[in-house]
């Protein structure tokens, strides 16, 4: 297969989409079935999946006792607690974890180089290019469409979307159902930008008369 269709799963953790989560999203939680049966499809379809995981050190200038919500936000998803665990159904595949240590562009090429692969990459700030091994990953999967889909839309989704985008001949496409805002008013506004980008914009219902894997 010259491309495949990947799955990119945003920040599906506890403590942004459940509701004692430390930094939840209001309804959140019922995306949760919606992202267990993309993960399913990807699965069971042939195609892999690529998670990107906040894996935050308690002294990380992102995290505040009094935080702005935009720079700044709650003491959520610390390295290694329940709150940074992904929620919902993750699948048989064995999931290959990519620190944030620099790793030999080779060895991540091996990982994707698998004939269906399920990587998690621990990230410290909002956007998932800021692990250095991002980039790298990307290039070595060579994918035509990526399937985006995750929490939080107006911040890490939106990132992700607009890092993706950067590279050449990827078609991207948002799940919007499978989504999670922290400010339900911000909604419109991203996707207005994301659709002005040339992303489509789909519901979960649809996506598998979209993009077929495989």
């Amino acid at each position: 297969m010259d491309k495949r269709t990947l799955f990119w799963d945003v920040d599906t953790q506890y403590d942004f989409i459940v509701p004692d989560g430390k930094l939840y999203a209001k309804g959140a939680e019922e995306i949760i079935p919606v992202v267990s049966d993309l993960r399913a499809m990807a699965i069971d379809n042939g195609c892999s999946i690529i998670a990107s995981v906040d894996w935050h050190d308690p002294g990380n200038p992102e995290i505040s006792d009094q935080p702005d919500f935009v720079k700044t936000f709650p003491a959520h998803c610390i390295a290694g607690t329940p709150g940074a665990e992904r929620v919902g159904y993750l699948g048989h595949l064995p999931i290959d974890v990519v620190e944030l240590d620099l790793r030999n562009p080779g060895e991540l090429a091996e990982l994707v180089q698998k004939e269906q692969f399920h990587i998690a990459i621990h990230k410290e700030a909002i956007s998932v290019f800021s692990n250095p091994n991002t980039v790298n990953l990307v290039e070595s999967a060579s994918s035509g469409t990526i399937i985006v889909f995750g929490a939080i839309l107006e911040f890490c989704v939106q990132d992700t979307l607009r890092g993706l985008a950067r590279f050449p001949d990827v078609e991207l496409v948002l799940v919007k159902d499978a989504t999670a805002s922290l400010d339900p008013g911000a909604e419109a506004r991203v996707l207005a930008e994301l659709q002005r980008m040339g992303i489509e914009i789909t519901e979960s219902s649809r996506l598998r008369e979209m993009v077929p894997c495989g």
